[in-house]
């Protein structure tokens, strides 16, 4: 063995697990091979603790940003030519280089201990020295009288740890503060939980188990994902490439930028954003001086003149981070997280201001679309349905809804298409820039250190980036539309209602809108997962709408549907939301529980805010819908919160529930619902978009005379 380090694989029994290595530091990994009844475990053993790598990072320390500010006005140079896409390639490189080597040389190394210091009393070191020495005493003479000492030994010792660990988790409990981020440090540190790390499954059925070989399996993947569905369509193809190659109609040129606008960019970004592969971080962006803030904007302005989107500014590092619910050992079941440059982002910004203004004078983005839009919320789309089905069961009819599920829809955009439709909505300008934009893009998986070779990206719209979400809207803005039936979209989420007296008539017309979106589906490489949609028939009635079909393969039936983070059943009892959240809830409360317990030394007032941001979003989200629910769904979520605030106040029993929220100055449910409903209707009355605004008015077609005893959403606003 060597005498620094050596890597064992050992067959771990479960029942006969020893400690002959505890005198060096060692690190266990479960591997999921089946091996007969025993656990395979991968265990890293060394004499010297083993460092866990630190992300790397341009300011390890304290940095003097006077110093970085001298230093990086000495290495800008304002008098260069920015004519050619090479030129300012080299310009934002030799930048992005400069504000590099500027942080790092005016940034101090902080030195981590490597070794922690436990303060644990002289008595408990005896302890648990004796209970070793039985230990071994035991293990060479199996003797009962020896273990008999043994096992008194190592109950002593739990029962003083026990002692040790509450008289001191008090005062640590007691000195919490939201001020200080270490309130919500102990409740990110009860909440969060890590998964363990895990082999990946390849192709062949065999194990990758290192972080070289996770990043070959995840190259793999991903590469296969960022490409377009295969044409289905090669004669609306040909018609796409013939006009890419068309020549591009004169246009103006656009508005320069000013360093207050980069400079304003630049003061709102979140300093925690994490940076892309430069390591250059937001607090670094804010210290730039005024004459790297001027360069900055010059090359902003080189890329409106030149219209070309740097090289270094379209590579991406992605981060897998693991699905919740999924097979750990499926490459499938991660989700790909892209890492672009800050200063990317910061040139996007200013592009999306400018792009925003043209689109909306165009109309481009359809008023069913609610997504990524500013003034819309999920919220208002979730009305729009709501008040739709309970219009329809107010007039005795059938309402039929699908809900279809895009396959990949960020991941798989193709770019002609995109292009296509760029070039006939915005000036030649802008559209060579998001040409160059989408070109030559590159990115490699990140797994620890290891880093994997790099993919092309050959469709998609950039994740992570600020221009695609507008991207991907403007990709679908033509969906098609059909005049018996309503849509309802939010981002790449898609639901189409109708209505009739008549079940077939309901499945006729909803056929009839899916054959057309299935015909441009395949003209634009959009795919829908059928096993994944849902058609739901909106009734009071027993009888359901005949089964629909997409592309020849049915769409499964559902009697509620998970949409936009609301569940809505067939009757809208919201009976399935309130229930499933008080689950939720339950589960949140208990891993909080040893903070919010009778027997916490956390101050009420610590407690109470750990209620009011963390339990209580879980319940108020959708609120404006559900809070139109019967009585007995909604004193589910009231009882919890009665129970919540009866335990933080330590209440007895006499003590009513409605003193303890008097006192507390906290609503009750039916309150909150009212307050929260009224406030949301009024920001509706002066909507710029005309579906949201006509959820405002009484006279509404869809809000027909009453014939059923139940509440809807609009009948909160008359309690």
């Amino acid at each position: 063995m060597n005498a620094n380090s050596s890597l064992l694989i050992l067959l771990w029994n479960c029942n006969g697990l020893t400690s002959g290595i505890r005198s060096v530091y060692s690190t266990a990994h479960v591997l999921h091979d089946l091996s007969s009844d025993h656990s395979p475990v991968l265990l890293t053993t060394s004499l010297v603790p083993i460092e866990i790598p630190r992300p790397p990072t341009l300011t390890p320390g304290p940095t003097n940003w006077e110093s970085f500010q001298e230093t990086l006005n000495s290495q800008i140079d304002l008098l260069i030519s920015l004519k050619t896409p090479k030129e300012v390639d080299e310009a934002t490189q030799n930048f992005t280089e400069a504000v590099q080597k500027a942080a790092c040389t005016s940034s101090q190394q902080r030195n981590h201990p490597t070794t922690r210091h436990y303060n644990v009393p002289i008595h408990i070191r005896n302890l648990i020295s004796a209970k070793r020495r039985a230990r071994s005493k035991w293990q060479r003479s199996r003797y009962p009288s020896d273990r008999r000492h043994f096992e008194d030994l190592a109950r002593e010792l739990r029962n003083e740890l026990s002692i040790f660990r509450a008289a001191n988790y008090d005062p640590y409990v007691s000195s919490l503060s939201p001020k200080d981020q270490s309130l919500w440090t102990a409740t990110k540190r009860l909440l969060n939980y890590h998964t363990v790390p895990s082999p990946l499954l390849r192709q062949d059925n065999s194990w990758a188990r290192s972080d070289e070989e996770k990043a070959e399996v995840f190259h793999s993947h991903i590469s296969s994902i960022f490409q377009p569905f295969p044409d289905t369509d090669p004669v609306h193809t040909s018609q796409v490439y013939e006009f890419l190659d068309s020549p591009l109609p004169l246009s103006l040129p656009p508005r320069s930028f000013t360093p207050s606008e980069v400079s304003f960019i630049i003061s709102r970004l979140p300093n925690r954003k994490s940076p892309g592969y430069d390591l250059i971080t937001a607090p670094i962006l804010k210290h730039l001086p005024r004459r790297a803030l001027v360069f900055l904007t010059y090359i902003f302005n080189a890329v409106l003149r030149t219209t070309h989107f740097p090289l270094i500014w379209k590579f991406a590092y992605i981060k897998m981070i693991p699905k919740p619910k999924k097979l750990p050992t499926e490459s499938s079941s991660y989700r790909p997280i892209s890492l672009l440059p800050l200063l990317s982002k910061v040139l996007e910004k200013l592009l999306l201001k400018r792009l925003s203004p043209l689109l909306e004078s165009q109309n481009i983005i359809p008023t069913h679309q609610f997504g990524f839009r500013p003034n819309h919320s999920t919220l208002q789309q979730c009305l729009r349905i709501v008040d739709l089905i309970s219009s329809s069961l107010e007039k005795k009819e059938y309402c039929g809804g699908v809900f279809l599920d895009v396959a990949q829809a960020f991941d798989r955009v193709w770019h002609p298409g995109l292009l296509f439709k760029l070039k006939k909505i915005l000036p030649n300008t802008y559209y060579l820039i998001l040409q160059s934009y989408l070109r030559d893009r590159y990115s490699v998986i990140s797994q620890r250190d290891k880093i994997s070779e790099y993919i092309p990206i050959k469709a998609s719209v950039p994740q992570g980036s600020v221009l695609g979400p507008l991207l991907y809207l403007i990709y679908i803005s033509d969906i098609p539309t059909y005049p018996t039936t309503h849509m309802a979209t939010f981002a790449d989420d898609i639901c189409i209602l109708t209505s009739h007296p008549d079940p077939l008539s309901v499945s006729e017309s909803l056929q009839d809108h899916l054959d057309n979106h299935n015909s441009w589906c395949k003209r634009w490489r959009i795919r829908i997962n059928q096993s994944k949609s849902v058609h739901l028939t909106f009734t009071l009635r027993r009888q359901s709408c005949p089964p629909i079909m997409f592309d020849s393969i049915p769409i499964p039936p559902a009697n509620h549907v998970h949409y936009l983070g609301l569940y809505i059943d067939k009757r809208v009892t919201w009976n399935p939301r309130t229930r499933l959240k008080r689950l939720d809830l339950n589960r949140k409360y208990g891993l909080l529980r040893q903070l919010l317990n009778r027997n916490s030394k956390l101050s009420i007032e610590n407690k109470l805010t750990i209620y009011k941001t963390i339990l209580k979003p879980i319940w108020t989200y959708g609120i404006e819908m559900w809070g139109s629910a019967k009585k007995g769904n909604i004193d589910r979520i009231q009882s919890f919160q009665s129970k919540v605030l009866r335990t933080i106040l330590n209440a007895p029993w006499y003590v009513s529930n409605r003193t303890i929220h008097h006192d507390l100055n906290i609503p009750t449910v039916h309150e909150t619902i009212q307050s929260r409903f009224k406030s949301f209707h009024s920001k509706l009355e002066n909507h710029p978009n005309q579906l949201a605004n006509a959820l405002s008015t009484t006279t509404h077609p869809l809000n027909p005379p009453r014939r059923l005893k139940r509440r809807w959403p609009r009948d909160l606003l008359a309690e």
